[in-house]
């Protein structure tokens, strides 16, 4: 009589083996079609088209820190205003939505309140900052706050700081243009850099005739010349200070729309407008 031990045996143990292989490629079936649900979920779920969000609820919430005149402050009435609520207003109107100020933000609460869902954009006087692009993208710059050459609207010969040589320049003492000025003073001789306590103060001096120009950033020389000053700009920019729309990183199809009203709004006027409107000058 033969003995089938060490097959029967041989067949119950791969018998077992096949089971436990179809069991493990059943589990394995079943968690990777949770994982593409819960996928799926995620995907319904999350703020991905925005610009629809937006369009459907026919509001936009804009964030801002409404504590920096002219851009955005509360008035002796008690109403919200400023350069930048007038754009909040007029994206919103040319999207065919209402925009809803979220306007108690802090400066620094800004980003936090886009990362929480709080608001769709922030329009807050806000500057392009490089170390942010990773979770937030910014629009088109609608204004530029960097420094600007100004002298007397009765000045010839001076087109730019190249032509400073043997004159005097106001800054105010520790900012961004005195370092400009200082930075010319190496290059030009007998460039005089005469430091004020404030921006001001350096126009001032241009317009007594103490100074022969001044380096100042582009909002107080713009509020100087509005004031009705005998200043103008001259020359490009001498430094980059762009404000921009701050929207989240995965917000493209708003970023082109707002990028594209952006564009259509310098192209017909609008936002020069608004920047002679609040900001003062024609620049």
């Amino acid at each position: 009589m033969t003995d089938n031990s060490e097959g029967t045996a041989f067949c119950a143990l791969t018998m077992c083996d096949v089971r436990h292989a179809m069991c493990a490629l059943r589990t394995a079936i079943c968690e990777h079609a949770l994982f593409l649900c819960l996928l799926l979920l995620l995907v319904s779920c999350s703020p991905a088209d925005r610009l629809d969000r937006i369009l459907e609820s026919g509001v936009l919430r804009v964030g801002m820190d409404a504590s920096y005149p002219p851009f955005e402050y509360v008035d002796g009435e008690g109403n919200l205003v400023g350069f930048d609520v007038d754009l909040g207003r007029e994206l919103a109107t040319r999207l065919g939505v209402e925009a809803r100020f979220v306007a108690n933000l802090s400066y620094d609460g800004l980003y936090d309140a886009l990362t929480a869902d709080v608001v769709d954009v922030v329009i807050s006087a806000l500057y392009v900052d490089p170390a942010r692009m990773a979770d937030f993208a910014y629009s088109h710059s609608y204004f530029n706050a960097g420094q600007v050459l100004v002298v007397r609207a009765d000045t010839s010969g001076v087109g730019g700081m190249a032509d400073l040589t043997g004159r005097t320049v106001a800054v105010e003492w520790g900012s961004e243009g005195d370092v400009v000025a200082r930075q010319w003073s190496r290059r030009l001789a007998r460039l005089t850099v005469s430091p004020c306590q404030t921006a001001e103060e350096a126009l001032m001096r241009v317009v007594s005739g103490e100074a022969d120009a001044a380096v100042v950033d582009h909002l107080s020389a713009l509020q100087a010349i509005g004031k009705g000053e005998p200043l103008r700009i001259v020359g490009e920019m001498l430094t980059d200070e762009p404000y921009a729309i701050a929207v989240r990183r995965e917000d493209g199809a708003l970023l082109r729309a707002i990028n594209g009203l952006l564009v259509a709004m310098e192209e017909d006027g609008t936002l020069p407008r608004l920047r002679e409107k609040w900001l003062g000058g024609n620049q």
